[in-house]
Order: C-alpha cells, then sequence, then structure tokens
C-alpha cells in the first residue's frame, strides 16, 4: 500500500494505523480492542458501518487500499462470496431476516458513484421493498451475471447491487451524489437522521450492529 493512500484514507487508517480521524472518541476505544472487527478472511474485513441506518448494517472492506471491487481478482473475489454468504445465513438463522448489499464503486479517474470513501466498500444492510423500489427508479441499472463486475468501469466509477436472492445488477458513471444510496435507504425508512455518517457517527447504533452479529463466528 502506498504511504500517500493510507495518509488520506480513513479506512486505510483504521485498519493499518488503528486510529480515525474525527470519530466519537468511545469508537477509538473499540478499534483499540479490535472489538470493530466483526468478522474477517486473509484479505477482507467486515466493519460495522459509522452512521449505521439499522442494527444490520456493516461494510465489507479491502485490507489493502483499492478504489472499487471491480479490480479485485476473481480468486480473492471468492472470499467476498463467502462473507456475503455468511453473513445472509447468520443473519436468515438467527433473526430470520434477509440482507441486500451495494457498493458505490469510486472511479480510479473520476468518482459519480455516490460514495464518499475512495476505498472499496460494499454495504450490508436488512432487505427493504421500498429501498429496492426507489433504488431502481432513481438508478438505470443492468441485470449484471454469473461474474458480478465483468462489466464494470472501473475507471469512472459504478453502482452495484445485490438483492436477498443473490441476483446482481450495476449501473455505470451512475452520476450521483455523495452518499445518496444511504439517503434512499434512510428515507424509504422513514428515518434520516444518520444518513449523514460524517456528521452523525451514531456510536449508540454501532454498538447494536456489534451485539447484533457477536455470534457469527460461532455461527
Amino acid at each position: 500500500m502506498e504511504v500517500k493512500a493510507m495518509n488520506k484514507c480513513n479506512v486505510c487508517k483504521e485498519l493499518q494505523l488503528g486510529m480515525l480521524d474525527g470519530c466519537d472518541p468511545r469508537y477509538q476505544a473499540l478499534i483499540d480492542s479490535r472489538k470493530n472487527i466483526i468478522y474477517e478472511s486473509r484479505d477482507f474485513v467486515v466493519l460495522p458501518s459509522l452512521g449505521p441506518l439499522n442494527d444490520s448494517h456493516v461494510m465489507i472492506v479491502p485490507k489493502l487500499h483499492i478504489n472499487n471491487f471491480s479490480v479485485v481478482p476473481e480468486s480473492k473475489l471468492a472470499q467476498v462470496r463467502e462473507i456475503l454468504s455468511a453473513l445472509s445465513t447468520y443473519m436468515t438463522l438467527k433473526y430470520g431476516r434477509t440482507l441486500v448489499f451495494f457498493e458505490s464503486g469510486a472511479g480510479v479517474q473520476s468518482n459519480h458513484s455516490g460514495g464518499c470513501i475512495v476505498h472499496a466498500h460494499i454495504h450490508c444492510v436488512y432487505e427493504s421493498e421500498e429501498f429496492e423500489r426507489r433504488l431502481f427508479e432513481e438508478v438505470d441499472f443492468q441485470e449484471g451475471g454469473g461474474s458480478w463486475y465483468v462489466n464494470a468501469d472501473s475507471d469512472q466509477g459504478y453502482v452495484w447491487y445485490m438483492d436477498s436472492k443473490g441476483k446482481t445488477f450495476l449501473c455505470n458513471n451512475p452520476q450521483l451524489p455523495s452518499q445518496f444510496l444511504r439517503y434512499v435507504y434512510s428515507m424509504s425508512a422513514g428515518d434520516i437522521r444518520f444518513w449523514n455518517w460524517r456528521r452523525h457517527n451514531n456510536y449508540e447504533g454501532v454498538l447494536k450492529v456489534i451485539e447484533c452479529y457477536k455470534d457469527i463466528l460461532r455461527a
């Protein structure tokens, strides 16, 4: 990893330096104790999202700095598939709930994907029919195939979505503002208090996320 990227990227700071600028000091204590790591594989970790939208809201992130998941080799994407499957299975067995996943893939040359952090991260949240309806009204998705990112534009950015049945959808260069998908999800739930994580870290919500997934390693 380039030192320059580490110094600028909050995710890299959290994972590699053990610090995070501007976060609630109580979250820094979670980092210090590694309680922020919900699940881990060789190359990826699952973290609670700051400003979680509900107690299911986690992010799958690579340990090393990359802009988006479309540049991840297929051999490493196998780990991501296993993580998504583990999260979904756990949530269904323990809570009887289903999950969906989405990524605002930041482009290398420009970023109009709706993401606000240029470090690849896939959001995981409870399935919401209203969110999916609004999302598909706003984004011109094309149904994907067996290979998630075969047509993804890693230079200009994209939005990627996986529904609860494992079907994937992709839209290149969607021209979305920062944190747009978080906002749509919040609007769908009728609660927009925490859509902007930079303003509201929602530490109490983070603790609920950690509690929600506390038994996943034993599932």
